[in-house]
This record gives structure tokens, C-alpha cells and sequence, in this order.
């Protein structure tokens, strides 16, 4: 089962946990910050409901799919999450792909969290999932993310839009 796998990861610095039913608070605090969520297509969360709905999401794809997005703890500080990141499955373009997605707190920026992430989610899929292909959905005026694109060896595959808006998809190798 993918689950075993994928659901609890550490690295030197982090904890990588599958969303779980108590998260919901976190998960509001994350997505509710405007500045957080400046290159989100759907902006930032302005409820409790919309935290609910998103969670909903993710605890099916742990049930469905045994991979899906992690919240992420600094080993240092258990229980405070800093951010989300990793895997889930997604229909782009007629296709299903994995979504390689992160998203840090503002005072996180620069530490290199969401390259840290990104490796094992990356190393996990090509161990257990290399059949599916994986993309990263970028906002084109989202430097920083599209340098931990490039810095995991992804490369520009095209340009789409999606609820109207302009992303580049970006692809292994």
C-alpha cells in the first residue's frame, strides 16, 4: 500500500506528515494569509468552510490514493506547522499527473524549505509511482517558485490557463 510509503517522511530539518482530521486550524492559517497565497489562482481562504472543503479533499486522497499533500513541521519545534507541500493526484489537460505543490509561511521564505520537501515527494513518486506523470503548476511571476522548479531539475513544458489564469507547467528532466 502507497500509504506506508508516503503518509509520515523526516528529513534533516523536517517532519512530513499526512493532513489528518485535526489540522483543520493550520490549514485555515496557512491559505487565509493574503500574502501566502499571493500567486494562488483562487487566493486566499476567507473561511473556516473553505479550510473544511480543501481538508475534505485531501483526507480522500489519503484514503483513495495513500499519497497526497503533507503539512510540514521543523523537527525543532513539533506540533507548529510551517507549511504544506508534496504530491497529489490531479486531472491536467485529460490527463491524470501528480501536482508537485509547496507552500510555506512568509518568515520561512528563503530557508529552503519547499526544495527540501519537493526531493522526497520527488524521490517517492519515481520509487513507488514513475508510471504518472509529475508537473509543477506555476504562476509566471512566481520567482521563487520556479527557482525550486529549476533547482529540482524540472524544466518549462508549456504554458496553460486554468480558471482564467496563465500557469506554466513544468515537467521532470
Amino acid at each position: 500500500m502507497l500509504r506506508q510509503h508516503f503518509e509520515r517522511q523526516t528529513t534533516g530539518r523536517l517532519l512530513l506528515r499526512a493532513v489528518r482530521e485535526g489540522d483543520l486550524d493550520a490549514v485555515f492559517a496557512l491559505h487565509s494569509d493574503p500574502t501566502t497565497n499571493q500567486f494562488s489562482r483562487r487566493g486566499y481562504m476567507r473561511t473556516l468552510d473553505d479550510a473544511r472543503r480543501i481538508m475534505g479533499l485531501w483526507l480522500e486522497d489519503w484514503a483513495r490514493e495513500g499519497v497526497g499533500y503533507w503539512l510540514v513541521e521543523r523537527l525543532d519545534a513539533p506540533g507548529v506547522v510551517v507549511g504544506l507541500g508534496g504530491l497529489r493526484h490531479k486531472e491536467l489537460e485529460g490527463q491524470r499527473v501528480l501536482n508537485l505543490a509547496y507552500r510555506f509561511t512568509p518568515e520561512t521564505w528563503g530557508s529552503g524549505y519547499a526544495t527540501e520537501v519537493s526531493r522526497v515527494a520527488l524521490a517517492l513518486a519515481a520509487r513507488h509511482l514513475p508510471r504518472v506523470p509529475l508537473v509543477a503548476i506555476i504562476h509566471p511571476e512566481n520567482a521563487a517558485s520556479l527557482r525550486v522548479a529549476e533547482r529540482l531539475g524540472m524544466r518549462l513544458d508549456r504554458h496553460i490557463t486554468e480558471d482564467g489564469i496563465q500557469n506554466r507547467v513544468y515537467v521532470m528532466g
